[in-house]
Parts: structure tokens; C-alpha cells; sequence
């Protein structure tokens, strides 16, 4: 059996668009991504675009997607040190995470998502991923946590990114604050605090 693969053209003219696409997004909104923007931004024909993404649900969820990267695994000597304490670990993350945040495309692309979700199924399916993705990134040092009793034996991953992620977003895009490291230091010190045996 043969493997198929892909024409080079395409994937560059595919990668070519789905950066229009996230850059239009970062702009203007979910609005400004249309095939004919997308088309235009990239320098290829509408057709191709459509040929792509034939509905504009999948054109913009994949502007969304190639918004939201998974955040990248703390490096081998924060998680070893994390068995000892978990917070170096948490505050890896987090601090990803508040930097996604206040850069001007992830802030974006996650408003977006967050605001769409109550509308649209493909946008709360991708915000549940977005949020299983923190949720499993804070899995291994929460657990550890416990293990040690260090965080009491009731707290899991989720409860815990409830009480960091929720006040990064609400300082995020309701104070409308930047989310400097001290802040979301101070974010995961409240709630290792919060959450202590």
C-alpha cells in the first residue's frame, strides 16, 4: 500500500491561510475571517480557500485552533523539583498561560472562543479542549501536591484550575489587567494557600 502525501503547495498555501485567518481574527474578530478576506490576506483565490474550509464554521475554527497552541511541558528540572514543591511547576504553567493571555492573538483567539461558545457547538467543543489541555498541563504537580499533603486530599486538577485559571481570565478581560508573573504568582500562591491540609 502506498502512502499518500501531501502536495507541497497545498500545504503551504494551506499554512498560508490559516495565518491570514488567525491574523484577521486578531484584528477584527470573528467577523473579519471570511473567505474573501482569507483569500485576499494570503494571496490566493476564493476557490481555494472553499476548497479547503467549504463552510465558514471550519474556516474560523481553524483560525481559533492555530491560535490556541497546547502549552509547551515544564523543562525535566521543574518537575523533578516538583515533587518536593509543586509550585514551581503550577507557576510554569500559569505563567504560559497569563502570557498567552495578554499577548494581543491568544487574547484573541480565547475571548473569541469563550464569548462564541454559548452560540456555537464547534467553539464549545474547542473551549473544552483549550481547557482540558490547562486541566491536564496542572494534572501532575496537583497530584503530586496531594500525594505529599501539601494540597488537601479533595483538591484535583480541575478545582484547582478553577481557582487560578478563572482569576487570571476575569483580571484578563473583565479588569482588563496585563498578567504580569507577579500576578499570577500571586494567583497560585492564593490558591496553594486556599487549598493547603
Amino acid at each position: 500500500m502506498t502512502e499518500e502525501r501531501a502536495d507541497p503547495r497545498q500545504v503551504r498555501s494551506r499554512e498560508a491561510m490559516v495565518t491570514a485567518a488567525t491574523a484577521l481574527l486578531t484584528e477584527g474578530g470573528l467577523e473579519a475571517v471570511t473567505h474573501q478576506a482569507v483569500a485576499a490576506r494570503a494571496g490566493v483565490g476564493r476557490a481555494t480557500v472553499y476548497r479547503h474550509w467549504a463552510d465558514l464554521l471550519g474556516l474560523r475554527l481553524a483560525a481559533l485552533e492555530a491560535g490556541m497552541p497546547p502549552l509547551s511541558p515544564a523543562p525535566e528540572d521543574v518537575r523533578a523539583a516538583s515533587g518536593a514543591e509543586p509550585r514551581a511547576e503550577l507557576v510554569h504553567y500559569l505563567r504560559q498561560l497569563g502570557e498567552r493571555l495578554d499577548d494581543a492573538q491568544a487574547g484573541a483567539v480565547l475571548a473569541a472562543v469563550l464569548g462564541g461558545a454559548q452560540y456555537d457547538d464547534g467553539m464549545q467543543h474547542l473551549r473544552q479542549t483549550v481547557l482540558t489541555q490547562i486541566v491536564d498541563s496542572l494534572r501532575p504537580a496537583v497530584t503530586a501536591a496531594v500525594a505529599r499533603g501539601r494540597l488537601r486530599d479533595d483538591v484535583t486538577a480541575e478545582t484547582f484550575a478553577m481557582t487560578t485559571v478563572g482569576p487570571l481570565v476575569h483580571q484578563r478581560f473583565l479588569v482588563g489587567a496585563r498578567l504580569g508573573h507577579d500576578m499570577v504568582d500571586a494567583v497560585v500562591d492564593a490558591a496553594l494557600r486556599a487549598w493547603a491540609p
